[in-house]
C-alpha cells in the first residue's frame, strides 16, 4: 500500500507547535544576540542598491511564519524530524557566522512609507530586529530548508512561494544579495549533511 501524501494526511499538531516553537525560540536568541554584538562589517554592494525597496513585501516576508507552519503540519514524521535536525544545524552555524562577522545591514527610513499599517508594523518588527547580523539569511536558510524537505508531491506552489519569501528579504532590505546566498549555501550544506548522515544510518542498520 502506497503511503499518504502529504496532501492526503491530517496535520500533526505535535510537529505544528514544535515548528511554532522552535522559530520563536530561535528568535528570541537572534533577538538577544543582536544586542550583544557590534557591526563591524557591510557587505551590502552596488546590486542591492539597485533593489528597490518595497514595503508591501513586509507581508510575504512575515508569511514566512505560517508557511513553515503550515509545511511542517502535514510533513511525514521521519522528514520533519531531518528538517528538525537541518535546522539546528544551521541555527548554529548562522550564530557562529553573526559573532565571527557581524554585519550592519543598511535600512531605509520608515517615515518615507505612506500607508500607515505598514510604516507601523515595519518600525515595530524593526525595534526588535536591529539592522545587525544578517549574514547568513537565517530567514532564507530556513524557508530553503522547508520546501527541500518538508515537501514531496506537487512541490511547484511551495517552491513558489518560498522563492517570494527569500526574495522579500531582498525588497524589504532585511538582508543583502551576499545573505541570501549565504543562507542558501547553509541550507544547501545542513541539509546533505542530514540526508547523508540518514543513509549512513540505514546502511549501517542492514548490516
Amino acid at each position: 500500500m502506497n503511503s499518504l501524501s502529504s496532501i492526503d494526511r491530517r496535520p500533526d499538531l505535535r510537529q505544528m507547535l514544535a515548528a511554532a516553537f522552535g522559530m520563536a525560540a530561535g528568535l528570541a536568541v537572534f533577538i538577544l544576540l543582536e544586542r550583544g554584538v557590534t557591526p563591524r562589517y557591510v557587505f551590502a554592494t552596488e546590486l542591492d542598491e539597485r533593489i528597490p525597496f518595497i514595503a508591501w513585501s513586509w507581508f510575504v516576508y512575515v508569511g514566512f511564519f505560517p508557511f513553515v507552519i503550515a509545511l511542517a503540519a502535514y510533513a511525514r514524521p521521519p522528514a520533519f524530524v531531518a528538517f528538525r535536525d537541518a535546522v539546528l544545524i544551521a541555527f548554529v552555524a548562522g550564530i557562529v557566522c553573526f559573532l565571527l562577522f557581524p554585519e550592519a545591514v543598511p535600512r531605509p527610513d520608515v517615515a518615507e512609507i505612506g500607508n500607515a499599517f505598514v510604516r507601523h508594523r515595519l518600525a515595530r518588527m524593526w525595534r526588535l530586529d536591529l539592522a545587525a547580523n544578517g549574514f547568513p539569511s537565517l530567514h532564507v536558510a530556513v524557508t530553503c530548508l522547508a520546501c527541500r524537505m518538508l515537501t514531496e508531491r506537487r512541490r511547484g506552489m511551495p517552491i513558489a512561494i518560498g522563492v517570494l519569501i527569500c526574495a522579500s528579504t531582498l525588497t524589504l532590505k532585511q538582508h543583502t544579495v551576499a545573505d541570501v546566498l549565504g543562507g542558501v549555501a547553509l541550507a544547501m550544506g545542513s541539509a546533505m549533511w542530514v540526508e547523508r548522515r540518514s543513509v549512513r544510518g540505514r546502511l549501517a542498520w542492514r548490516k
